[in-house]
């Protein structure tokens, strides 16, 4: 009795068991349309499509809205034989309370990690478009896939990264004779050979010369004499250096002093001009007045020209001439002894 209950136990977990896992068939595998009332639509991709399979879900702006039926490849209406140069022809079974327009299509996006199934995504183009998807199971609408990089970036970027990439090229391409240039001017070249002129010279040779100078310098100034010679040249350089600031000064002194000179030069030279023209005035006023003396003008020009004052300077001169002569006579009688009164 008890064995017999235990087994019904277990059966009945079994057939749980299996009810589950039929459910999530129907709900992972395709079996959600099932007992949903559903229409079909077909989608035509000339390309071709890759990793559609049935019972996968397609979704409107994120929202589940049916999923693929079948997979197969067009096949002509005529002859009723599938023409696989024509494309895949993929049946979505879309839900009946979604009404879709005519200008929809569905877009297969790739998945971009390079496994798993691709999302199926339904695109309505003109959302005003009146017209509508049949329900009879004859529309068709066009798909195409998105590739891998569209979804990464956007055609439009892709494209300004193409022209980058090909300017990039050229600039390259323009670069390369620069770079070879540089290849040789940076390449190793022996001295003896640019000497000789068998080789051009280039950078290289021209560190090794100036690493050859240097070593030559080094090897003159390692030597105490040259260096006893080197602090002596810098003892006179410093003298020469100091007799030289002091020659500049004496000569901004000199400056400064010719500089007073050349002001005093100056006042001097106001001064003569200023003598020159009063010694001008009065050599003007003199023969202004030696003018009016000839012409007789004036009490100097009437002395000058009156006849009366010469006749009578004439004889007032004989007579203190004669005056001279009677004073003379009585000196020579009083130094005689001769009586002063008798003369008178």
């Amino acid at each position: 009795m008890a064995e017999a209950r235990q087994n019904t136990i277990v059966g009945l977990f079994a057939l749980v068991g299996i009810v589950v896992m039929a459910a999530l068939v129907f709900m992972f595998g395709g079996g959600q349309t099932i007992f949903a009332r559903t229409y079909d639509i077909k989608v035509h991709f000339p390309e071709g499509v890759m990793g559609v399979q049935e019972g996968q879900g397609v979704t409107l702006h994120g929202k589940r809205i049916g999923e693929t039926e079948k997979v197969a490849f067009w096949i002509d209406g005529d002859t009723g034989e599938q023409r696989p140069e024509k494309g895949v022809i993929v049946t979505v079974a879309v839900d009946v309370e979604y009404d879709l327009p005519a200008s929809s299509t569905v877009l297969v996006a790739r998945s971009i990690m390079g496994f798993g199934r691709p999302a199926i995504q339904l695109v309505i183009e003109n959302p005003f478009d009146p017209d509508r998807l049949s329900r009879d199971g004859t529309a068709m609408i066009a798909g195409d896939m998105i590739e891998t990089l569209d979804q990464v970036l956007p055609p439009d970027m892709q494209e300004t990264l193409y022209e980058a990439t090909e300017d990039i090229g050229e600039l390259a391409s323009s670069l390369t004779p620069v770079a070879l240039h540089l290849a040789r001017l940076l390449e190793a070249r022996d001295v003896q050979k640019v000497d000789l002129k068998e080789l051009a010279a280039n950078l290289d040779t021209v560190v090794q010369r100036f690493d050859m100078t240097l070593k030559n310098v080094n090897t003159v100034i390692g030597d105490e004499e040259n260096q006893v010679n080197f602090k002596t040249v810098l003892a006179n350089a410093s003298k020469i250096s100091e007799s030289g600031i002091v020659f500049m000064e004496d000569m901004t002194q000199m400056s400064h002093d010719g500089t007073q000179v050349v002001k005093d030069v100056g006042i001097l030279s106001k001064k003569l001009a200023f003598a020159t023209d009063e010694l001008s005035s009065v050599l003007q006023r003199t023969d202004q007045a030696l003018l009016m003396m000839t012409e007789g003008k004036g009490t100097a020009g009437l002395l000058l020209t009156d006849n009366r004052l010469y006749e009578e300077m004439v004889l007032s001169t004989k007579r203190l001439t004669k005056t001279l002569d009677d004073v003379r006579e009585v000196l020579d009688r009083a130094k005689k002894g001769a009586s002063l009164v008798s003369l008178f």
